[in-house]
């Protein structure tokens, strides 16, 4: 699922914050968030893995925590926090 993220930087710390949660290891290539370059206008787009496969782990929000990886190192965590907050809504129960 991708959402369109304006205020995104595209610094791509999210995508190693997730892979260390999820892995141990920084290694974004399994990451669940992957900052992918717009086609026009300002941002990034976010996208988030629905399911789990060779490539990447789905996105569980990180459920165990209180605040998601991936956000804990993003500096517009907010924005980010919004764009997981939406996922997780239109995933209830698609994880895995």
């Amino acid at each position: 699922m991708v959402f369109d993220m304006t205020s995104c930087g595209g610094c791509t710390t999210c995508e190693m914050g997730c892979s260390l949660y999820h892995t141990g290891e920084f290694n974004p290539a399994v990451s669940s968030i992957k900052i992918l370059d717009r086609e026009d206008g300002l941002g990034f787009v976010v996208s988030l893995a629905e399911v789990s496969n060779e490539q990447t782990i789905a996105c569980t929000g990180c459920k165990d925590q209180e605040t998601p990886w991936c956000a804990q190192y993003c500096e517009k965590s907010d924005d980010l926090m919004e764009i997981i907050r939406q996922f997780m809504e239109n995933n209830k129960g698609c994880q895995g």
